[in-house]
């Protein structure tokens, strides 16, 4: 255990960087043509908010294919939400959503 809190700012190493991967994975993102290189460019802070916002995105959509009747025992298949998302820094940088 660290004696203080994350650095924010700091860059990913490359274990962040393949978690980052398996969490586009749950978001759909890896559909995207910037998913081979998805979170070299994020700093702590942004691949928490990325990370956390894949988990729950996912999770939300299996709920909801529950709800709407789907067998407990399906795959639920993310695609991307271009629509909610924006370009972060320049070309071949990952879209992140708010």
């Amino acid at each position: 255990m660290r004696p203080w809190g994350p650095k924010e700012d700091a860059s990913l190493s490359e274990f962040q960087v393949e978690m980052i991967q398996l969490a586009s994975q749950l978001n759909g993102d890896y559909v995207l043509n910037a998913y081979p290189d998805i979170g070299k460019s994020m700093t702590v802070g942004e691949a928490n908010r990325y990370a956390e916002d894949a988990v729950r995105r996912f999770l939300e959509a299996g709920r909801a294919a529950l709800r709407a009747g789907a067998n407990e025992s399906a795959i639920v298949t993310m695609r991307p939400s271009l629509t909610s998302r924006i370009p972060v820094g320049g070309p071949g940088n990952y879209q992140k959503a708010y």
